[in-house]
């Protein structure tokens, strides 16, 4: 009886310790998977963090401050013309373009009119 008693202690303290080791080892694995989430969210800060760098250094680059100035606040060099389109006549032409486009035929009614005309 005795001996029934110390083989189910036994049994239980085993027991026991596959289930803490169990425990542990799946820690283990979300602590590595979430150790590998944090290693492609730093790869993707560093990956943006040079781009915005990068574009830090195009930004501050004086052919861009030139390119801003003759865009936005219609600048221009000594010796230059400044020339601005009125609006209507820009939307006429754009609109002569478009017109052209939407007259176009398509490809099978196009090599028709060629052939039987």
């Amino acid at each position: 009886m005795i001996k029934k008693i110390i083989y189910g202690i036994i049994i239980f303290i085993v027991l026991m310790i596959f289930y803490n080791l169990i425990v542990q080892i799946s820690q283990a694995i979300k602590s590595g998977e979430r150790l590998g989430q944090a290693t492609d969210a730093l790869y993707k800060l560093q990956a943006q963090n040079s781009e915005l760098k990068k574009k830090l250094s195009e930004i501050e680059s004086a052919d861009f401050i030139e390119e801003q100035a003759r865009d936005k606040l219609g600048l221009s060099k000594k010796g230059e013309t400044v020339v601005i389109i009125p609006d209507n006549t820009l939307k006429m032409v754009l609109g002569a373009s478009h017109s052209a486009q939407a007259l176009r035929l398509s490809n099978w009614l196009g090599w028709w009119s060629v052939f039987f005309r």
